[in-house]
């Protein structure tokens, strides 16, 4: 059967990761900088992910210790893997490499030896030198590391001292301390940031670190937070402020509401097998097939911060049929959260039929104003029309020398839409900015030629996306000679298989978006290793924005429970794969519904590479 309809059976029947080649680790070590590592070569099938696995270690620490390591490895190549912690092959001895600071005095307590017991296991250390950093020296592998520091060796005037909560982790550490890791690290030599222990104390340096009020601080897992949730009454008014943090434990249930199409799908891949055509889903199934395998990467990875997530996944279809069905047999009762659905109208009915209306319902593909005025505790991961045209007159106002033409279309839609553009523009800023809109009747833009200009940028603006009307808007820009032109449209338009890709350049396509996905950020590199190891594909932007939301919001239903809606406002912004996470509730908005409020502007050069144009990067002064 072809690779397609595998992947649709691996997704609905099978979630687990893909089994590895077998990995024999590297006997191999060398010391860079007072750092061991084994030299690991990469051989035929192994993944950046599943060498990972193998020696025990992140990704991220990899990364960092190859900054010029990519997720695509190539074969043959060198991975310098760092020694988390390195034993003597007969296990009797632990094998230390001297990093700079070490002390003989400190070793010694750490380990449990006096000096002497010290000098005898390491002959070869010259006492009248000392220590010399990137030496290896042994420590008997039969006592354990004291977690505690001894509190007359405390040094209080310098460094705070944190005890390791159930459930806490070494990045939640550094969020909270505002510290970055070579500094958490250097402060607590021979601490292994992937097993920190409950009631370990770690040592936070003063000089440079501010501890952030809770307010500010992102948990990573409330599972230190032993509450009896029947002796918990939260008012609906403060479940934001710390006193009222809560959570039903750290098990949650996540319900995807989705067109998958899985019956419709199979039986059409069938009839293209035995026609003998290239197998392939729906377009619409593709998305859909995209986003939840972003989900499920960010859900793997929340496993390993102690999170259980009980994932309810149904496919809903095109109608009501079957979101009625999972209504009247109260499948969707004690939700803590909502996925879906795909459509406008299927969004109404689940609003309008929901029993539970506390429930939070994101929305991944529905991004319509009248939705969120009407609905409350509704989500849009993608920026409305008017927070886009807002960022559109924000873009015109920083380039007013520029003349603008804000196409019409023929249908009420459209003509609406352009109106409201060229409004924003028009009045929205000080500047006295060179705007009008031009029509297009369908067949062409009606009276081009006698309204463009030569000598200044003429900028259009197309807010709607049909693709055969696309077509001939740039059939009727294209010809233009003499002329600047940059045509401003959605990033759908570059779907459309029917354009020229030389008449994107010659227009200076500009394509708007919600997404800025750095491709070398190490995040980005993470993920993309780990959705290749697990689908064997490329991900797109919905899974990347699949991804993103899982990790944003998930950790909130953590913080503040089931109504967690009502704190979007109240916490800090991050940053995701995809760019800025923020919200943003506008007053004609329902209570606790939020569109995404960040957008992007990319514009196509001439050796075919997008750059962005907005925002425009700040310039810091010196």
């Amino acid at each position: 059967m072809k690779r397609v309809l595998n992947l649709i059976i691996i997704l609905f029947f099978v979630i687990s990761a893909c089994a590895q080649n077998t990995i024999t680790k590297s006997t191999e070590k060398v010391v860079i900088d007072g750092e061991k590592y084994y030299l690991h070569t990469v051989e035929s099938g192994q993944t950046l992910y599943s060498i990972c696995k193998a020696y025990g270690v992140t990704e991220e620490t990899v990364m960092e210790a190859n900054p010029e390591l990519t997720s695509n490895l190539k074969l043959d190549q060198v991975i310098n893997i760092p020694v988390e912690r390195d034993i003597s092959e007969d296990g009797s001895k632990i094998i230390y490499v001297i990093k700079k600071g070490d002390t003989l005095y400190s070793l010694c307590k750490k380990y449990g030896l006096t000096e002497e017991e010290f000098y005898e296991m390491n002959p070869q250390v010259n006492p009248r030198k000392g220590l010399k950093t990137g030496k290896e020296i042994y420590f008997p592998n039969n006592t354990e590391e004291p977690d505690v520091l001894d509190t007359a060796d405390k040094d209080t005037i310098n460094y705070y001292y944190h005890e390791v909560a159930q459930g806490e982790t070494f990045y939640a550490l550094m969020r909270k301390y505002s510290i970055s890791k070579e500094e958490l690290l250097a402060a607590n030599p021979g601490l292994d940031e992937n097993a920190l222990k409950i009631g370990q104390e770690i040592r936070i340096p003063k000089d440079g670190s501010a501890i952030l009020s809770d307010e500010n601080l992102l948990i990573d897992s409330l599972a230190a937070l032993n509450f009896n949730n029947d002796s918990i009454l939260v008012d609906s008014m403060n479940i934001c402020d710390t006193a009222n943090w809560y959570s039903y434990g750290n098990e949650f249930k996540v319900c995807l509401l989705l067109p998958f199409e899985v019956g419709p799908n199979l039986r059409n891949l069938y009839n293209q097998e035995v026609g003998n055509r290239e197998q392939r889903l729906y377009l619409l199934t593709e998305k859909i097939v995209s986003f939840y395998s972003g989900i499920l990467v960010a859900l793997e990875e929340l496993k390993e911060e102690d999170v259980k997530i009980d994932l309810a996944v149904y496919d809903i279809g095109k109608d009501f049929a079957k979101l009625s069905e999972l209504i009247d047999d109260h499948k969707l009762d004690s939700v803590d959260l909502i996925v879906g659905p795909a459509f406008k109208s299927q969004v109404v009915y689940l609003n309008d039929n929901l029993k539970d209306t506390c429930v939070t319902i994101v929305l991944p593909f529905v991004n319509d104003v009248e939705i969120l005025e009407k609905y409350p505790n509704n989500i849009a991961l993608k920026t409305t029309n008017d927070k886009i045209y807002e960022h559109i007159g924000k873009y015109a106002a920083q380039h007013p020398q520029n003349k603008y033409f804000v196409i019409q279309g023929t249908n009420d839609v459209q003509q609406q839409a352009a109106n409201e553009i060229y409004n924003i523009i028009k009045y929205g800023s000080d500047s006295s900015l060179n705007v009008t809109t031009i029509k297009f009747n369908g067949t062409s833009l009606v009276g081009l030629k006698s309204v463009v200009s030569k000598e200044t940028e003429n900028v259009f603006i197309l807010p709607f996306s049909n693709e055969s009307s696309t077509m001939k808007i740039f059939t009727d820009l294209f010809p233009l000679k003499d002329i600047e032109v940059t045509l401003i449209g959605s990033n759908s338009l570059m779907e459309f298989e029917s354009i020229d890709p030389n008449y994107y350049r010659k227009i200076k396509f500009t394509y708007y978006t919600c997404q800025d996905i750095h491709y070398s950020d190490t995040l980005t590199e993470i993920f993309i290793s780990k959705y290749h190891d697990i689908f064997l594909c490329e991900p797109d932007e919905y899974s990347y924005s699949a991804y993103d939301a899982v990790k944003y919001l998930i950790p909130k239903l953590m913080r503040h429970g089931k109504g967690f809606a009502e704190c979007i406002l109240c916490d800090d912004k991050i940053t995701g794969i995809t760019g800025d996470i923020d919200f943003s509730h506008k007053s004609d908005y329902a209570k606790k519904s939020y569109s995404r409020s960040s957008l992007y502007m990319f514009s196509l050069q001439e050796d075919f590479e997008f750059v962005k144009v907005y925002p425009e990067s700040e310039i810091i002064d010196d």
